[in-house]
């Protein structure tokens, strides 16, 4: 039903709004506990998102040679 090979990236690309939504409330959680100033936790979504985007990428191109 579904090829395999492309499992992987779109289960990421799925995931992703939930991800981002989930740690932007976490940081900004963080935020209002002074725990983390609001720039450190805008520069940690921003890398989280950023990860989620290489390693689609990353998996979409190790698939793509195999075929």
């Amino acid at each position: 039903m579904f090829d395999r090979k492309w499992i992987k990236p779109m289960a990421l690309a799925m995931s992703l709004p939930t991800t981002a939504l989930g740690f932007a409330w976490f940081l900004w959680y963080l935020v209002g506990k002074n725990v983390i100033s609001k720039n450190v936790a805008i520069i940690i979504l921003v890398l989280a998102i950023l990860n989620i985007l290489v390693s689609m990428v990353v998996y979409a191109i190790r698939n793509n040679k195999k075929s």
